[in-house]
């Protein structure tokens, strides 16, 4: 990123109120350019004095190149902090980061450090909480950085720039602020709460087409599932949206598990996709043609689908039943490279398995079929252990604590998964 140093008076206007917002993506290309222009778009600037009589006084720039940023510009004052603050956000939960990119100007003198934090006063600097360690901005290569936001009633980020030396400058771009994306999805929903109004949780959400449980957690085929429900709305499309996944490179299966539910009182369609949006489901695309799940076969399913490469990040299934009180479910939903899936897997209709954790941190295996191996996965879909299970033991006692899925093969032949949590 280039730049011109832009100097002059900073006119500063009074800050605008905005909705707020759950996700922030901004590269700054459609802002105006100059050292007076904040606030706009919903952010906002609190900028250090200038300690001489004289100008540079500390500036929040917009530059004017093709690739735009904001430049934090100490101007007479090497040592105070200025704060560039986001649009207010919905009071975050702990399930987003925050990225963004930085990096010195080419001509800064000083280098600079950026404390990330959250405020709940975007005009009152003394309700800002740090978050994370400071960082150290050195180079005028633009390097990428990340910052989980932790659960908070404050609902403004903010960047807290502080300079080594006078007329230091540093750069800010492509900031984003979203829930971050898993490289593969392994989920048996039995440790999700159970409910008609369940949904959203652990990052799965739905779109509805009336009411909240046409979309909901229950008990399904033996163990906890997606409950499609079409109401008293035959003809009307309801959705399930899977957590946000890495842009997919067409190196990826999407596998999954349906059937008809007990209580359903007629046919259905289920058709699976990718969105860009996971609540604009007009860029719904297909992965293949819609298929029909009917009260006269009460078998459990299994579908494989290749998943192209997309900028899509979201895989969808959609519901559409064909009569009041239609409903299917779905389940073991597993999205993976074939090495993984495997494609001679033999899925089992007992989607869980029966296991305990025994007092030497094993995963210790009960059940007609002795268990051969196991795959252990974090909560963010990374495989992190596998092995052989040896007389229905698989040691866990190097894992960190926390909440893992895990799928195991029996001497069958049969696989299964299930999740655990490491204390």
């Amino acid at each position: 990123m280039k730049l011109k140093l832009l100097l002059g008076a900073l006119a500063f206007t009074a800050i605008n109120v905005h909705a707020q917002v759950a996700t922030i993506n901004e590269n700054f290309d459609n802002f105006t350019s100059g050292n007076t222009t904040f606030p706009q778009n919903g952010w906002s600037v609190q900028l250090a004095t200038n300690p001489l009589p004289y100008p540079p006084a500390p500036m929040m720039i917009v530059t004017a190149d093709t690739n735009k940023a904001v430049q934090s510009y100490a101007g007479n004052n090497g040592t105070a902090p200025s704060y560039l603050i986001t649009p207010q956000i919905v009071a975050p939960t702990g399930d987003k980061t925050l990225t963004f990119s930085s990096g010195l100007v080419s001509t800064s003198p000083g280098t600079s450090t950026i404390q990330i934090g959250l405020a709940s006063n975007p005009a009152d600097m003394t309700t800002f909480t740090a978050v994370g360690n400071p960082i150290s901005i050195s180079s005028v290569t633009a390097q990428n950085y990340t910052v989980n936001i932790p659960s908070s009633s404050s609902s403004y980020i903010v960047f807290k720039i502080t300079p080594t030396a006078a007329h230091t400058a540093t750069l800010i771009d492509n900031v984003v602020y979203d829930t971050p994306a898993v490289g593969t999805i392994n989920e048996n929903f039995n440790a999700f709460t159970s409910g008609t109004s369940a949904i959203p949780q652990m990052g799965w959400n739905k779109v509805i087409a009336t009411v909240p449980y046409n979309v909901y957690i229950a008990t399904n085929n033996g163990s906890s599932a997606i409950q499609f429900y079409a109401a008293n709305t035959a003809g009307t499309t309801s959705y399930l949206i899977a957590p946000k996944i890495v842009a997919p490179d067409g190196s990826k299966k999407l596998r999954y598990t349906t059937g008809v539910s007990t209580s359903a009182n007629g046919n259905s369609t289920l058709e699976v996709g990718l969105v860009s949006n996971p609540t604009d489901m007009s860029t719904f695309t297909s992965l293949g043609a819609p298929i029909t799940i009917t009260t006269s076969n009460t078998t459990p399913q299994t579908f494989t689908l290749d998943v192209p490469a997309s900028a899509k990040q979201y895989i969808a299934w959609k519901f559409t039943g064909a009569a009041n009180h239609s409903a299917v479910y779905v389940d073991d939903v597993i999205y993976d490279v074939m090495s993984v899936l495997g494609t001679s897997e033999t899925k089992s209709n007992n989607n869980s398995s029966n296991f305990a954790i025994n007092t030497d941190n094993e995963l210790q295996f009960v059940g007609k079929s002795d268990v051969k191996s196991i795959k252990v996965y974090s909560a963010s879909g990374n495989l992190v252990v596998q092995g052989a299970v040896n007389n229905n033991r698989f040691n866990i006692s190097n894992l960190a604590t926390g909440v893992y899925i895990f799928v195991s093969e029996d001497n069958k032949g049969g696989v299964t998964q299930s999740k655990f949590i490491k204390k």
